[in-house]
């Protein structure tokens, strides 16, 4: 629809869904995004993918988020959508709907000069939450910008969304639009025409899928944090949330989100080091009829098992905050498709039989 839902007709589309759960999906063989939608080692990166999705089938998951990315675009627009389209299809093979997020704020470009991203074989850190590699004093002075804050770029990415949206606007095997991912946390209120114009866009092609944009900061004093994560509320047909907290935090989250009335979606979490654990948190998902991802399946070359670096800063800082270094932070399988824990993925299948018995 070209306007925004309504409450009932959000709610309507979701009690048809079911009970949504699964993961953020990127191949474990993937250093990144570029590694994962490039014509480069393309066919090997999408054999790697399929063999991960049939385990997200296996255990029962039904739905992944996957990001699309403007550097493979602006690099190679043909073959990126042609490769975005295949791994739609794999989805569609082993029973998995697609949130799609269009832009977000990470990896952004710095300065004023854009400068294209390299494709090809990918670099990455050993050790490091998702393989960054650390930038230079040189790089860190220069602001980030979002690409759409480029004028050569502006309508180039527009141009990629709309021909993403126009592509699946009627397809059934995606689920929802995810406009933007945490807005606002590199460039802060920067972000909030670039969002408008963002909703303003994909609505414009009418699709039959709900549209949304992340609450990621958590609720501080009842309310949301920052004015562009409220405004992301306002433009949103569902509501989407991130939460990493540990289980007592996430159950007050919810709660505050269920006051709006509409379906709700925590599209990320999973935090073992921070107490946000599988065992706790799964089953309040289940109960609570919240629709979920996980972040990470297969651990691989992004290595989001390992902490994140302000973890590690604030331990040799002499901040001690009740982290638990000892388990993985991120991803439920080994690089073999052993799970990390096996505990985790027999409590992940039972309740995932529960909800199919339930026909939800």
């Amino acid at each position: 629809m070209k306007e925004k839902w309504t409450c009932e007709q959000a709610n309507a589309w979701y009690e048809k869904q079911g009970w949504l759960r699964g993961c953020n999906f990127i191949g474990s063989d993937c250093t990144n995004r570029l590694d994962m939608f490039q014509a480069y080692k393309a066919e090997e990166k999408l054999a790697t993918a399929e063999r991960e999705l049939a385990l997200c089938q296996k255990i029962g998951f039904n739905t992944v988020r996957i990001w699309a990315n403007f550097d493979v675009y602006y690099a190679e627009p043909d073959s990126y959508m042609e490769i975005f389209d295949k791994y739609i299809d794999l989805c569609g093979k082993y029973g998995q709907k697609v949130m799609i997020v269009l832009a977000h704020e990470e990896d952004l470009p710095r300065g004023d000069v854009f400068v294209p991203k390299k494709m090809g074989e990918q670099a990455y850190a050993l050790g490091e939450h998702q393989g960054r590699i650390p930038m230079s004093e040189a790089e860190k002075a220069k602001a980030p910008k979002h690409y759409m804050e480029y004028p050569e770029l502006h309508d180039t990415y527009l141009e990629m969304v709309r021909r993403t949206v126009r592509k699946y606007a009627n397809d059934d095997r995606i689920l929802c639009w995810n406009v933007m991912n945490e807005p606002g946390i590199t460039i802060g209120e920067r972000t909030m025409p670039i969002l408008r114009e963002l909703f303003d866009t994909v609505r414009a092609e009418d699709p039959i899928q709900p549209l949304t944009a992340d609450i990621w900061r958590g609720i501080k004093n009842g309310s949301i944090r920052t004015e562009e994560e409220k405004l992301a509320l306002e433009l949103s047909d569902v509501i989407s949330f991130h939460s990493y907290q540990a289980y007592h935090k996430l159950v007050a989250e919810i709660r505050f989100h269920q006051k709006a009335n509409r379906p709700i979606f925590l599209t990320e979490w999973l935090h073992r080091i921070n107490h946000n654990t599988i065992q706790e948190i799964y089953p309040l998902l289940y109960i609570t009829n919240v629709s979920n991802y996980c972040w990470g399946f297969v651990v691989g070359k992004t290595q989001t098992h390992e902490p994140w670096p302000f973890m590690w800063e604030q331990w040799d800082r002499g901040e001690d905050k009740g982290y638990d270094f000892t388990k993985w932070q991120h991803d439920l399988f080994r690089p073999n498709l052993r799970p990390y824990d096996p505990h985790e993925i027999v409590l992940i299948e039972k309740f995932n039989t529960l909800a199919k018995e339930e026909g939800r």
